[in-house]
């Protein structure tokens, strides 16, 4: 199969519209990260994802709309925090949790009764869904448990010649995926840290929001070992860098460093020092890395604070060992 780099025109994205309408996989630009499409009420396309990600079938995917009018059709006892969030946060980068309405695709959750649903913040998205006009499911566009792309160029680089084409939008402007919050109980809970922080939400809802990742739930992203890249990946903290200089010169490794680093005898990368800019580009710099055939990446861990907190568990998560 030869995958079709199409551009973020009208005429490219209703051939990317016809593509998913025949049943076909198209990767998909949004603020967060490109994500693999595939029309969500198409049983055999949403089996595709699965065989092309090397996903697990009981990890559900994410199913995005085009307006909160089209919600009803996928979710049912749909709480009033729904309809403030979608607000002021839709289209944007958080993810609802909500119970299944009956008539969805069973296949799409992965057995479970809750569905997560989104309205990207992608202009182009935005457009193939008002063509489509029908929901879209479309988890990342990468291998399962590699790290997500945030261009077309890393979509080629995993699923080059596996999907039938790649709408390119440019390189996604947040580079985290969306936060995930479950409102199917009484107390809202993140089971997901992504692209809109936690204070945001709370300060919306007037209320706390409980954070609870229980890594045997169904959730979209919800393992232990996940955004890898090739290199092995090691955490450390701003005391330890001394201490790892002779580990760093034995194999082909660099540090990505918060904190100023004068060492001239090993690679360094300086990473942005604000947790929004930081998020932005995280993912496409252990692409790079894997580019460049780096061994190891070691990575200096971010402030304990609320607003790194999604970074940390993309951190946690890239540099866990099975």
């Amino acid at each position: 199969m030869k995958t079709t780099l199409l551009k973020s025109n009208d005429i490219d994205i209703t051939k990317a519209s016809q593509l998913l309408s025949d049943g076909k996989l198209v990767a998909i630009p949004t603020e967060t990260v490109y994500g693999l499409a595939a029309d969500a009420t198409n049983i055999s396309a949403i089996n595709k994802i699965f065989e092309v990600k090397k996903r697990p079938q009981s990890h559900p995917l994410i199913l995005h709309l085009k307006s909160i009018e089209q919600i009803n059709d996928w979710a049912t006892d749909i709480p009033s925090d729904v309809h403030i969030l979608a607000k002021h946060f839709w289209p944007g980068p958080i993810s609802l949790l909500l119970k299944k309405h009956s008539g969805a695709p069973t296949e799409i959750t992965g057995g479970s009764d809750k569905i997560c649903i989104r309205i990207p913040d992608h202009p182009v998205t935005l457009s193939l869904l008002t063509i489509f006009n029908k929901g879209i499911v479309a988890p990342s566009a990468n291998l399962f448990g590699r790290v997500s792309p945030t261009s077309a160029k890393h979509v080629l680089d995993d699923l080059d010649g596996k999907i039938s084409a790649i709408l390119d939008g440019g390189q996604c402007k947040v580079g985290l995926e969306s936060t995930i919050i479950d409102l199917t109980q009484t107390q809202p809970r993140i089971v997901r840290p992504g692209g809109l922080p936690i204070d945001d939400i709370e300060k919306v809802l007037n209320k706390k929001i409980l954070t609870h990742l229980n890594f045997e739930e169904k959730i979209p992203g919800n393992v232990l070992n996940h955004y890898q890249p090739r290199a092995s990946v090691h955490a450390y903290e701003k005391s330890h860098i001394e201490q790892l200089i002779n580990d760093i010169l034995k194999n082909k490794s660099i540090l990505l460093h918060l904190s100023d680093v004068d060492n001239k005898s090993i690679d360094t990368r300086q990473m942005p020092k604000d947790a929004y800019q930081y998020g932005q580009v995280f993912y496409s710099t252990l692409r790079l890395m894997d580019d460049k055939k780096y061994e190891k990446i070691y990575i200096e861990l971010p402030p304990e604070t609320l607003e790194w907190h999604t970074i940390h568990d993309r951190i946690k998560k890239a540099s866990f060992k099975l």
